[in-house]
Order: C-alpha cells, then structure tokens, then sequence
C-alpha cells in the first residue's frame, strides 16, 4: 500500500492543481464590461472636434448602457469643471443636452457615465471659438419694482418678456407668462426666484397659491462680481455672454438681496442680467432692479 499512496496522492494534487490553473486563466464573461457610451450631434452625426462662436448652442445626444450593472453615475465637465452631476439608476438612458459656447479659446468637454460597481467609460471632445463678428442687441426693463408677499399694492411676478407686473391672482391667469418674482423669507431674506422654485407655499397662498399651479416657470441664476458701470456700459450681449454659465449649475434662487447685486440668469435658453437698485422693507417691501437680456 505504502509503494502506491505517494504516486497516486502526486498524481490528485497536480490534477487539481492544473484545473485550478485553467479555471484562473479561462476569459471572463462579459460580467465585467463597463458601460457602453455613445456620444454624437442631436442629429446622430458623429461628433467631432469643431469651432463656434461665443453663446452658440451646440446640441448633443448621449446614450449610456449598462452591460454588466446599472448606470448610477453621469457627468459632463467643461475645462475639468463639471456642469452636470446626476446620480440614476437604470440599465440604459438617453440625453439631449445643449451646450452654450463661452468665451473661452477652447473648450474640452468630457462625458463620463459609471455603474453601480464603479465601472467607467468616458468620451471627449474639443469645441474651438470662432471670432464674433457682430454681438447680438438686448432688451432692457429699467426700474422694475417688484413687492414681496405681504405688499398689498405692488405685484411680485414679472412678465420677463413684455415687463407686466401681476399681483398674485392675476398670475394664477397668465402662469405662464410669469417668469420670475420676489418673497422675502426669515433666512434668505430679500429674493428673487421662479414659480418653481423651493417657496414656502405660505408665502404665496390661498385658491391663487404657487401650491395650485399647473405651469411652473424655472430661472436659474448666478451671481457676478461686476460694478454698476460694468452694468450700465453693457449695449449688445457681449456682457452677458462672457459671464454664460450651464443651466444645471445655477441656482434657483438669488437670494440675500442687496442694493448693487448683480445676476445672471437663464430661462428657456436665452439669459440676462439683472442689478439691483435698491430693496426697501421685509415681506411688505419692495426691490427696485434693472434687466438687461438677449
């Protein structure tokens, strides 16, 4: 028995060993692929370093599929910064994005999509600036007076295209036709908002509240370090498009309101910029600011 054991025990211990070795170098499966990515003109076009001039809108589509697991993460970053941020959590989406040329000699924009176990793809791609040869003409509301909530005698909606004010009811009639409007809260203070953005529903209440409406109207904004001549010097968009900023990344309030702010703001594609004049008072008060918009 002793003359077979050790041959036999040899010859079970290198068996396992050899199916082990071929279990460890077999391919995987497709269980590690990462998400597949597709990025291309809203048009299905392959997309393609380009040149445009400043606030141009370029449109993209982006298509994310998972392969192994959920997509849970996706991002676009324009110069390293990001200007989208989403978490999801679906086997597949599709994007349409609109990008809006800056003022910057060149642009680089990355699309990153990650699933649920970290896996990555990326795609990037470079936009070029074409000189401007005419800036576009700007409308301009001077002196607008807006009341807050409590102001019984002057409205807090604005009409951004026509510059009508609305009191609260007259609002609830042309809910579409108000853009932007002005509350004051204990901790945000004096502030200028959208119907859809995050209000006390107290503040703007009763059958006419923001808590009835069936269209809700979205600015966001960001806040420029400018002075008042800066301002009033602005005659074409030149201004407004050296300060472009993704919609995604500006907030939906301009709060903390004081004389001689300055925003940028974006609705529907197209922004502005607003200065205030002056703010007067808390939740019965009244903020003065001028628009200049493309």
């Amino acid at each position: 028995m002793k003359e077979f054991a050790k041959p036999f025990f040899t010859f079970y211990t290198l068996t396992l060993l050899a199916i082990m070795f071929f279990a460890a170098c077999t391919p995987e499966d497709d269980d590690d692929l990462a998400p597949t990515l597709e990025v291309t003109f809203s048009n299905g076009s392959a997309i393609a370093d380009t040149s445009t001039q400043a606030g141009q809108p370029i449109e993209i589509r982006v298509v994310g599929m998972g392969n192994s697991d959920n997509i849970t993460y996706y991002s676009i970053l324009r110069n390293g910064i990001h200007v989208l941020d989403s978490g999801l959590n679906s086997a597949s989406f599709v994007s349409v994005r609109s990008l809006i040329r800056s003022t910057d000699s060149i642009e680089t924009y990355t699309i990153i999509i990650r699933d649920r176990n970290f896996r990555e793809s990326s795609f990037s791609f470079c936009f070029g600036l074409k000189p401007t040869s005419s800036w576009g003409n700007i409308r301009l509301l001077e002196n607008i007076i807006l009341g807050a909530q409590n102001n019984s005698s002057t409205g807090s909606f604005l009409n951004l295209s026509s510059g009508n004010i609305y009191n609260l009811s007259t609002a609830f009639q042309n809910q579409d036709s108000a853009q932007m409007l002005y509350f004051y809260d204990g901790a945000d203070l004096n502030t200028i908002a959208s119907p859809n953005a995050n209000i006390d529903t107290s503040y703007f209440g009763g059958n006419s509240g923001l808590a009835n409406w069936t269209i809700k109207n979205e600015i966001r904004f960001v806040q420029l370090f400018i002075g008042q001549q800066d301002f009033l010097d602005c005659q074409n968009d030149s201004l407004i498009i050296a300060n472009l900023f993704p919609y995604e990344t500006g907030k939906r309030k301009a709060k903390q309101l004081t004389s001689g702010n300055v925003y940028e703001f974006c609705f529907h594609g197209k922004y502005g910029i607003f200065y205030v004049n002056n703010v007067s008072g808390t939740n019965s008060g009244t903020i003065d600011i001028s628009i200049k918009m493309q």
